[in-house]
């Protein structure tokens, strides 16, 4: 540090001199000779040297990685080939393997096949539009044909009551054609390739071994993992947090199922199985990206989570497609909801496949129930349709997951706690009205919600392909399921699964009441709820899988309005037909399983 004192002003009076002091720098010498420059020059190369070459050590990193996983795979074949364990881990990575392979060459050759198709299209030679539409004609004819002659064969001649349920898909189509906002618009190719994915998933579940043994497989699979939520139970709230099984066991669950989907997403999984599935309705149904893509990722996740993803796109939706995405939403169940059905008793292997069953069946009856009239103003990039990932780790992926289950959890167990009671109060004051005229014990049962809807729903569950002596037992859950929601629902066939159980291993008479309840007359004991065969539980769990109910009609008008506030007339307009579609969706999903289930 130096000082300097300059010379006084002539025209300042108040001071002799000005002081100005300068600081000046260390010597360049002193910087050099400090005992951690050597650790700092290599910092300082290593922080070059990584930036230089990040891709190639990312490409080494991942070959490591990759060779690594290939010597453990190698070696658990080698040590334990054919058990349930070894089988899992093939097919694991067999999967993985194939998308990200799939990935890869779109990646590095996706333009370059574009440019290819775009070019052969221009090409002379190449077929006219016209020409192409008469092949897709022609194949969607031989295909319709090809599984009518299958269903004929191997199902209705074995068992002529199968005709039932596919009489229920002929008037149900009837009705939604009948009933459409313009009839004259209705394009039935999206309808017909609904119906055919449809038929195609169920032929795969329902009519293979394979089929069915590969979801039973992978129905115990998510059970299985599930069950690992009961560590985060145990730990929050004790050993004895089962004698609180919803609120502890059930809620729990969902809490952990969203962390590990936050999770997939962030890694980039979810997006490539839901861009596949996309594509796949796209090019057969021959609807616009973004509607395909909504209702493949309703598969996974629900409604509440989907519309964030074409919130973009509001403003370009038209009516149609707004209604498309309010049908798709009705329609299928979130997959963070569906562990709840499976808690409940519901058989999971159906209940994943009618998740997946639904998405097309919504897609076709939305178009044929509301058709597009106008060409749609939909921005076609990319970009447009991008699900972006959320958080910049793991674990604040997972944190933000887990985040997002709180509103589920809490609309799942306000709607319950508010429902029961409201259902215990309307039961309440019908069993008085019906005590006035005489509708009580033992001549007649008592009147109750369950029992109106047990008579009002009968032709409609008749048409699924319930056996008759099984019908009011299951219009009572679709009547639940319809006017309350499908929690409910989905609980009342638990307890009537559990009443199978207990009906199995009984050997003596027994007798039906008039409230569709079975007396065991030998052990003096009532199943509530009454029994199903199990023909009647697997169409009962189809038609159940789905958000159509008026309460989530009111949630979704609700969710999409304050998304969109200027589109708040359109939606209230398509808001109630989408409700009629996303139950029909369901119900023909049903009348499918009603015919080809076993």
């Amino acid at each position: 540090m130096s000082t300097i004192h300059e010379p006084q002003d002539p025209n300042n009076t108040e001071s002799d001199s000005v002081i100005i002091t300068y600081q000046h720098s260390p010597p360049k010498c002193l910087k050099n000779c400090s005992p951690l420059s050597p650790v700092i020059r290599i910092r300082k190369f290593l922080d070059r040297f990584l930036k230089k070459n990040k891709a190639r050590l990312k490409t080494c990193f991942r070959v490591f990685l990759l060779l690594g996983y290939f010597a453990y795979f190698i070696g658990a074949m080698v040590h334990s080939f054919g058990d349930e364990g070894s089988i899992r881990l093939l097919v694991l990575t067999v999967v993985v393997l194939f998308f990200y392979a799939m990935h890869t060459l779109k990646k590095c050759y996706g333009d370059r096949v574009e440019t290819f198709l775009n070019s052969t299209q221009k090409n002379p030679n190449f077929p006219k539009e016209r020409t192409r539409r008469l092949l897709k004609k022609i194949l969607t004819v031989y295909v319709i044909t090809i599984v009518i002659i299958y269903v004929i064969a191997t199902v209705l001649v074995n068992s002529p009551f199968r005709l039932v349920p596919v009489a229920g898909l002929f008037i149900f189509t009837f009705v939604l054609f009948f009933f459409s906002k313009d009839p004259e618009q209705v394009c039935w190719r999206p309808v017909l390739w609904g119906f055919l994915l449809q038929m195609v998933f169920a032929l795969i579940v329902l009519r293979t071994s394979w089929g069915y043994d590969a979801f039973d497989w992978l129905g115990k699979r998510v059970t299985e993992f599930l069950d690992h939520s009961d560590n985060g139970a145990i730990f929050v709230f004790g050993e004895a947090y089962t004698e609180h099984f919803f609120a502890f066991k059930v809620m729990s669950v969902i809490f952990f199922f969203s962390a590990v989907i936050s999770i997939l997403y962030y890694l980039g999984w979810m997006q490539v199985l839901i861009q596949k599935m996309a594509f796949i309705m796209q090019y057969t149904l021959g609807i616009s990206a973004m509607e395909s893509l909504h209702a493949a990722v309703n598969i996974f996740v629900g409604w509440a989570e989907t519309t964030t993803i074409v919130k973009p796109l509001f403003d370009k939706m038209t009516l149609s497609e707004l209604h498309t995405v309010m049908t798709n939403g009705f329609a299928t169940v979130a997959g963070s909801t569906l562990v709840v059905y499976i808690l409940f008793g519901a058989p999971a292997n159906h209940l994943i496949s009618a998740s997946v069953m639904s998405a097309p069946a919504a897609l076709g009856i939305s178009k044929l129930f509301w058709p597009e009239s106008k060409e749609s103003r939909r921005d076609t990039s990319n970009d447009a349709c991008e699900i972006k990932k959320q958080g910049r780790n793991i674990m604040e992926a997972a944190s933000i997951g887990a985040i997002i289950a709180l509103p589920i959890v809490a609309y799942i167990i306000a709607s319950v706690i508010a429902f029961f009671s409201f259902l215990g109060f309307v039961n309440a004051t019908l069993v008085w009205l019906g005590e006035r005229v005489g509708l009580m014990l033992p001549d007649y049962p008592p009147l109750t919600f369950q029992l109106i809807c047990s008579y009002l729903f009968w032709p409609l569950v008749f048409l699924l392909g319930v056996e008759p002596r099984d019908c009011c037992v299951v219009a009572r859950m679709v009547g639940i399921k319809t006017f309350i929601n499908e929690f409910l629902a989905y609980e009342d066939l638990g307890k009537v699964i559990k009443n199978n159980e207990a009906f199995e291993a009984y050997d003596g008479q027994w007798t039906t009441t008039s409230s569709c309840d079975v007396f065991l007359t030998d052990r003096n004991q009532t199943l509530k709820g009454g029994i199903l065969t199990e023909h009647s539980v697997v169409i009962a769990t189809y038609a159940l899988c789905g958000f159509s109910n008026l309460t989530a009609l009111g949630i979704m008008i609700g969710a999409l309005t304050a998304i969109a506030p200027n589109r708040k007339e359109d939606i209230v307009r398509v808001s109630f037909r989408a409700l009629i579609s996303g139950c029909f969706a369901c119900f023909m999903t049903a009348c499918i399983a009603g015919i080809l289930s076993s």
